[in-house]
């Protein structure tokens, strides 16, 4: 519900804030008094196109702010709001517009930055304004399907037909995915057969690079590495003067001599012989060393490595990649053509797979038409019957299928209101079948059958009264107010009959101040609220003031309003 309204520069208003109830509330006033201006700023938060004409004149930017409690959310809202990132703090959504004449208009909802787009969707789960605006939701044949669907004979009908669309979709769409896929491999098969006869011929081994390199880098220092195996080999052999090894021998000798009278020289005894070791082990490996160096065709080996590296820069360039990628991308090639030898069987038992599903498809489309005309030969003429007692005589109301050709997400046929609001004339649709007020009774009797399936929590009417008087508008007045206990209801009238059965009403005036027209509104209490429907009424003469406490009677007990609570500001 709307909880409270302020609104700041907007035409006539220059500033006012006003607290809203559940319930019916009802606004009257004199012609020209600026309802029409306090309707149109809750068109504002509702997504409806804004100019700075509308800029209170002298003013350089307008706001309009509006708080509503939502105390169920429903799926639909509550998908809107994670969709658009929008926390909802004790079931609050506070709405701002600003309008200005050099900046940009700005929009918020719970300070978080909207698009018009956006809000209007927002707006469209809210609030169903009827009269001259845009948004009425039984305008829009794409709601119709649902709320059709809501009903409790086609409820259950249609979530079994969405679960059996959704595999049916989800199935075709892996099809055409794999189509998809087959095609561009196999527009690419040349291509990957070329690739994969490259990668067979190199065969890239995983740190192969490094390896090559390391060993490329051993053979052109071959000279070098036996030059120093022979000189190592001279120290330790040397023919010209006692050889290393017969010194280091010596040596040791000496030392055992030594370590007779001293114990303290047994380590270096047995060092010299870890160390006459080492030596007799080092002639061996630099023997072997030249022995190997000596046979070893390096200058061949260096030449096929060069070559080796070579084909691996090349191929790395030409897909500028390291090796490791290159090994990864030979893996994607066997893979892809792969999949293209195997998409022709696989895409075979898809589609078989798809057209079953879409036979269940159709199938449970079938159980989901028929329960909905069953619900609807009732519907229909429910809403009919309404539409009698609010003053369309010989009026009719049609719910119209048309069979589709292919599943669609609401079943396999569209729907559309359709009415004829006088005996004789032919069906039409909503938008195109009445006024301004006549639509807004039409509204009246569908919601009116709908009011526990409809999900928009706020309905607001105006120009409701437009024509009709008398016994009428008690009829309209009772269906508003019967509605009220499902919907909070606001509604803008010139009838007495409909002010006095409102739980809410508001008084909406002009005064002058300053050399300046201010429209102003006021919530009654008895007192005010007796002599305004005492005015609507032809007076204030004392019968007048009789007769409005007369039809006042009985509303200090409301049993359907629903409790109150605080919304943030």
């Amino acid at each position: 519900m709307i909880r409270e309204l302020h609104i700041k520069n907007l035409a006539l208003i220059e500033n006012i804030s006003l607290e809203f109830h559940s319930g019916f509330t009802v606004f009257t006033g004199e012609t020209g008094a600026g309802k029409s201006i306090l309707i149109g700023a809750i068109g504002l938060l509702l997504g409806e196109r804004a100019s700075s004409e509308m800029i209170r004149s002298g003013s350089d930017e307008a706001e309009v702010s509006g708080s509503l409690q939502i105390e169920n959310i429903r799926p639909k809202l509550r998908d809107f709001l994670d969709e658009n990132g929008i926390d909802v703090d004790e079931n609050c959504l506070i709405i701002r517009r600003k309008i200005s004449r050099s900046d940009k208009n700005k929009i918020h909802v719970n300070q978080i930055p909207l698009p018009l787009s956006t809000l209007k969707k927002l707006g469209d789960l809210l609030i169903d304004l009827h009269g001259q605006h845009q948004h009425q939701s039984l305008l829009n044949e794409n709601t119709h399907i649902d709320l059709v669907d809501a009903l409790p004979q086609t409820s259950k009908a249609r979530i079994i037909y969405t679960e059996s669309y959704n595999i049916y979709i989800s199935a075709k769409e892996e099809l055409r995915e794999i189509q998809k896929n087959a095609k561009e491999l196999a527009d690419k098969k040349d291509m990957l057969e070329f690739q994969r006869k490259e990668f067979l011929i190199l065969d890239p081994k995983q740190g192969e690079e490094e390896a090559l390199e390391h060993e490329l880098s051993l053979l052109s220092t071959s000279a070098e590495r036996a030059s120093c195996a022979r000189e190592i080999l001279t120290l330790l052999n040397s023919s010209e003067s006692e050889s290393l090894q017969k010194k280091l021998t010596l040596v040791r000798r000496k030392l055992e001599n030594f370590g007779k009278y001293d114990p303290a020289v047994e380590p270096w005894i047995n060092d010299m012989e870890n160390v006459l070791s080492a030596c007799s082990e080092l002639d061996l490996f630099c023997s072997a060393y030249l022995e190997k160096t000596g046979d070893d065709n390096s200058q061949g080996r260096i030449e096929e490595i060069n070559s080796r590296l070579a084909k691996i820069q090349r191929l790395k360039k030409k897909y500028s990649c390291t090796l490791d990628d290159l090994i990864k991308k030979k893996k994607e090639i066997e893979k892809s053509l792969s999949l293209l030898e195997n998409s022709n069987s696989d895409i075979d038992q898809l589609e078989k797979k798809v057209l079953k599903l879409r036979t269940e498809c159709l199938s449970q489309g079938e159980s989901l038409s028929k329960a909905r005309k069953s619900a609807l030969a009732i519907f229909d003429k429910e809403i009919t019957k309404r539409m009698e007692q609010l003053g369309f005589n010989g009026g009719e109301w049609k719910t119209d299928l048309q069979k589709l050709d292919e599943p669609s997400p609401y079943g396999i046929e569209t729907i559309r209101f359709l009415v004829k609001t006088n005996k004789g004339e032919p069906f039409l649709p909503l938008a195109k079948s009445a006024s301004g007020g006549e639509i807004s009774r039409l509204m009246l009797a569908v919601k009116s059958i709908l009011a526990k399936q409809d999900e928009i929590p706020v309905l607001i009417f105006d120009e409701i009264d437009t024509g009709i008087g008398g016994r009428l508008a008690g009829e309209v007045s009772k269906a508003l107010y019967t509605l009220s206990s499902t919907h909070q209801v606001l509604c803008i009238s010139h009838l007495h009959q409909i002010a006095s059965n409102a739980d809410h009403h508001y008084l909406v005036s002009k005064r002058d101040t300053g050399g300046r027209t201010i429209t102003e509104v006021s919530e009654l209490d008895y007192e005010k609220r007796t002599a305004e429907i005492a005015r609507m009424l032809g007076g204030e003469s004392q019968i007048s003031i009789e007769h409005a406490r007369e039809l006042l009677k009985g509303k200090a007990t409301l049993p359907h309003l629903a409790p109150l609570k605080g919304c943030g500001k």
